[in-house]
C-alpha cells in the first residue's frame, strides 16, 4: 500500500496535467477548481479584451486588401486564429465545472486501480509520459511561432533598410488602424498590442488543446488497464462466482471508460469542429504566404506557424484515432484471455462484452471523426486551395 501511495504521488508530481496546469495559469485560470475563487481574472480579462479588440484592425485589413491576396491572406490567418481561440475560451468557460469534475474522477479511478492492481502503474505512467511529452513539444512549437511573430517585423525592416536604404516600420500582423503606424509614437503601443494578441491566441489554444490531449490519453489508460486485467484473469474452476465477480469488476472499469469517452465526445464536439474547420482555412491562407515568401528570411515565421497548425491537426487526429482504437481493442483482449477455461456464466458475459466493444467510442466534430484519414483529407484540400490562391495572385 505504501508503494502504491508513492507511485500515485510520483505520478501526480511528474506527469499528471503538469503542462496543462501551467498553460491555464498563464491565462489566469486555476484548473484544479471549478469556481473562479482561485483565478486571477484580471489576467484573463485583459488578454481576452486585447485579443478580441484586435479583430477590428484585422477585419478592416481583410476588407481593404481583398484584392491583394498576399496581405489579405496574412490578415485572414491571424483573424481566424483569434476566432478559434475565442471559441476555445467559450468552451472552457461553459464546461469548466464538467472538466474539473472529470479530472478528479479520472484521477480517482486511476488511483484506485493502482492500489487494487499494482501493474496498472506502468500503464498510467506510460500514457501520462506520452501526454506530457506531446504537450510540451506542442507548447514549444507554438511559443516559437509567437516569438517569431515578434521578430518578423524586425527582420523585414532590416532587410528593407539594407536593400533600399529606407526605413519602413512593420508590425507582426497585417492590420488597418485609425492612426498612422509609421509614427514611432503610435508604432510602439501598436506593436505591443500585436504581441499581446498573439500571446492570448497562443496561450488559450495551448491550454484547451493540451487538456484534450490529457483527457484522451488518460481515458486510453482506463481502457488499457481493463485490457491488461482481462488478459491476465485466471480461471477459478472451484469458485465460479468469484471468477464472475472479477470479470464484473473489469467490465465496470471498461464501462466507466466508455461513459467518460462519450461525455468527452459530447462536450468537445464544438472544439473539434472549429479546430478542423478553422485550421483548414488557416492552412490555405498561411500556406499561400509561405509559398509566396519562400525562401526569404520572413518565411521562417510562417514555417513555424504552419508547422504548429499541422502539429495541432495531427495530434487531434491522433488522439481521436488512439481513443477509438483503445476502446475497440478490448474485444481483442477478451479473445486473448483464458476464456476457454472460464465457467459457463463467465463465458456468456464475455459474449455481450465483445459485442459492445465492437462499437468503439470516438471523438466527433458533429459530422466527421478526427482520425488520420480526416487529417490527410484536410491537408490535401489545403494544398489544393493554396495552388488556387497562387493562380489568383498570378
Amino acid at each position: 500500500s505504501i508503494d502504491s501511495d508513492s507511485d500515485i504521488n510520483h505520478m501526480d508530481e511528474a506527469y499528471f496535467l503538469r503542462v496543462q496546469v501551467l498553460a491555464f495559469r498563464l491565462m489566469g485560470f486555476d484548473l484544479w477548481h471549478n469556481k473562479s475563487s482561485k483565478d486571477r481574472p484580471q489576467i484573463s480579462l485583459f488578454v481576452i479584451i486585447t485579443m478580441g479588440s484586435f479583430l477590428g484592425p484585422l477585419f478592416f485589413a481583410i476588407k481593404l486588401y481583398i484584392t491583394n491576396v498576399s496581405i489579405m491572406s496574412d490578415a485572414m490567418g491571424s483573424f481566424l486564429a483569434i476566432i478559434l481561440t475565442l471559441v476555445k475560451y467559450g468552451v472552457f468557460i461553459y464546461y469548466r465545472g464538467e472538466f474539473v469534475e472529470l479530472i478528479y474522477r479520472i484521477r480517482g479511478i486511476l488511483e484506485r486501480e493502482i492500489v487494487a492492481w499494482p501493474q496498472a502503474v506502468q500503464i498510467v505512467e506510460t500514457e501520462n509520459r506520452s501526454d506530457q511529452s506531446l504537450s510540451l513539444t506542442y507548447m514549444r512549437c507554438f511559443f516559437a511561432a509567437c516569438l517569431f511573430a515578434g521578430i518578423k517585423p524586425i527582420v523585414i525592416m532590416v532587410t528593407t533598410k539594407l536593400r533600399t536604404g529606407e526605413t519602413q516600420l512593420e508590425l507582426p500582423h497585417s492590420g488597418v488602424y485609425p492612426w498612422s503606424d509609421q509614427t514611432l509614437l503610435f508604432y510602439a503601443p501598436t506593436y505591443i498590442w500585436n504581441l499581446l494578441a498573439s500571446y492570448g491566441a497562443v496561450t488559450m489554444s495551448l491550454a484547451m488543446d493540451t487538456l484534450l490531449f490529457a483527457f484522451t490519453y488518460n481515458v486510453c489508460a482506463l481502457f488499457k488497464i481493463a485490457q491488461h486485467r482481462i488478459r491476465h484473469m485466471q480461471p477459478m474452476a472451484q469458485q465460479p462466482w468469484q471468477e464472475l465477480r472479477q470479470l464484473v469488476q473489469v467490465l465496470r472499469l471498461h464501462q466507466t471508460g466508455l461513459v467518460i469517452a462519450t461525455q468527452l465526445g459530447r462536450s468537445l464536439r464544438p472544439l473539434v469542429f472549429m479546430q478542423f474547420f478553422v485550421t483548414a482555412l488557416q492552412l490555405c491562407f498561411l500556406g499561400f504566404q509561405l509559398a509566396d515568401l519562400f525562401p526569404s528570411p520572413v518565411c521562417v515565421y510562417f514555417i513555424f506557424f504552419v508547422s504548429s497548425l499541422l502539429i495541432a491537426l495531427f495530434i487531434y487526429s491522433h488522439c481521436g484515432e488512439n481513443m477509438k482504437q483503445a476502446s475497440a481493442d478490448f474485444a481483442i483482449a477478451v479473445y486473448d484471455s483464458n476464456w476457454v477455461e472460464f465457467a459457463p456464466a463467465t463465458r456468456r458475459a464475455l459474449i455481450v462484452t465483445i459485442m459492445r466493444a465492437q462499437r468503439p467510442c470516438q471523438l466527433k466534430g458533429y459530422f466527421f471523426e478526427p482520425n488520420m484519414a480526416t487529417f490527410s483529407a484536410v491537408v490535401r484540400s489545403a494544398i489544393s486551395y493554396v495552388m488556387m490562391l497562387r493562380s489568383f495572385n498570378a
